[in-house]
């Protein structure tokens, strides 16, 4: 640690330091997280030829890293373009990179809803940062998948959704979400009925595999619905009689149903 760095570090941490623009360093992950767009990096140069650099909203910088900036690559590159010679920072201590990536996620979050690209870039970027183990269990990755949700300010289910889309789509879909031609929800749709495509080695086998999972899905929704009904009273079950009359309305209604699945002209 420099002179400069030293003497920075020991300033009261809690409060917004100047600090000379050209001592401040960005890396990796932190400036390539969220990139900077030219319509805001604009505005906020017209609002600092106006007004100044506002201490209010300081740069976040990682104290023990060599000064690296955390939060507020933007507002760091209008003041390199206006020349100021000094910025107000605030000092921050991290246990390490994932920790300082959290923060910056959160900090982004609280100012503005995350677009999807920007979203899949930020859970890729954590779960690089994971500590490697063993293979985890099921709990362990629902409670990975609620950790990032509530740092993303999103659900658990889109989440999930786009670590599927990470593990399996393939670049053009990935590339699709970042354009902001494609949504996540779309693209989750059309990544998973690709995994399903290829677990199969043609089209038959493709079909077959379907049909079996669609008669799967039927008969738990079914086992579900009639599970619900054996918790009501016993004075109040089926007859025999009457279970036989409620077997030939679902037939019927299934009939009609799967005929809307049916192509035309096939048999």
């Amino acid at each position: 640690m420099n002179n400069e760095t030293s003497s920075i570090f020991d300033m009261a941490k809690a409060m917004p330091s100047l600090v000379n623009t050209d001592s401040l360093r960005t890396a990796a992950p932190f400036k390539n997280l969220f990139p900077i767009q030219e319509t805001t990096l604009n505005r906020i140069i017209s609002d600092m030829k106006r007004f100044g650099f506002d201490s209010g909203h300081p740069i976040v910088v990682w104290a023990g890293h060599n000064l690296t900036v955390v939060d507020g690559h933007t507002r760091l590159l209008a003041a390199i373009k206006l020349g100021f010679p000094q910025v107000p920072v605030v000092l921050k201590e991290f246990t390490d990179e994932a920790d300082a990536l959290e923060y910056a996620i959160g900090s982004q979050r609280n100012r503005r809803n995350l677009t999807d690209a920007e979203m899949m870039k930020c859970i890729s970027a954590l779960d690089q940062r994971k500590k490697k183990g063993p293979q985890k269990d099921r709990a362990a990755l629902g409670k990975s998948a609620d950790r990032t949700a509530m740092i993303l300010g999103t659900s658990r289910s889109r989440v999930e959704k786009i670590r599927s889309i990470l593990a399996h789509a393939p670049e053009e879909i990935k590339d699709a979400i970042k354009s902001g031609n494609l949504t996540i929800n779309k693209a989750y749709v059309i990544t998973m009925e690709k995994v399903k495509t290829d677990k199969y080695s043609n089209a038959d086998e493709f079909r077959k595999g379907r049909l079996a999972a669609l008669g799967l899905d039927i008969g738990k929704i079914a086992k579900s619905r009639i599970e619900f009904e054996l918790k009501r009273p016993p004075s109040i079950q089926l007859t025999k009689k009457e279970a036989a009359e409620l077997l030939t309305v679902i037939s019927a209604t299934l009939i009609i149903e799967l005929n809307k699945l049916t192509m035309k002209g096939n048999d």
